[in-house]
């Protein structure tokens, strides 16, 4: 799928991809625990050199959507609380008040203004929520998110075996 962003927007969507980035395991296959093809770090190098353009272009696919969309709830999360949380020295000498490695670098790099004003996160968490939910409706336009079928082999068991 692709999606023309305006710039404000190819910022929000950078921002979510460093969220999911920063989580642990987050380009790891969830059935096969190995790095994922193609994941969003392919986006984010594909997107940077993009940010300063007036229009962005991207294009993913079915398993990368869903992590973009998993990292954009994550960030609005994340920059709901952001205001509340308390500034840690982390261990490269800077300050920051997210759990997610890298976030904060990278918030304040793309929305500089929140260092001197913490609460304007919630207005980022906004704009994030509104551009989710038009790439929501463009998506259901689309027809959905193609679920591609996994091979019997590689279907995630239960852990339980219920109904024996």
């Amino acid at each position: 799928m692709e999606f023309q962003l305006r710039q404000e927007d190819a910022k929000l969507v950078f921002l979510a991809v460093a969220y999911h980035l920063g989580r642990p395991g987050s380009e790891l296959d969830p059935v096969t625990k190995l790095p994922v093809e193609k994941g969003l770090a392919d986006l984010a190098r594909d997107l940077q050199p993009q940010l300063r353009m007036a229009v962005a272009t991207i294009r993913v696919d079915s398993n990368q959507l869903k992590r973009l969309l998993s990292g954009m709830l994550g960030s609005i999360s994340e920059l709901k609380t952001y205001p509340m949380l308390q500034a840690k020295l982390d261990v490269d000498g800077t300050m920051r008040r997210s759990s997610v490695p890298g976030f904060d670098r990278t918030l304040l790099h793309l929305f500089p203004e929140i260092e001197e004003q913490v609460e304007d996160s919630l207005d980022v968490a906004e704009r994030m929520l509104m551009l989710k939910r038009r790439m929501d409706e463009r998506i259901a336009d689309a027809g959905g998110i193609d679920e591609e079928p996994m091979e019997p082999s590689k279907q995630r068991k239960g852990w339980w075996r219920f109904g024996r």
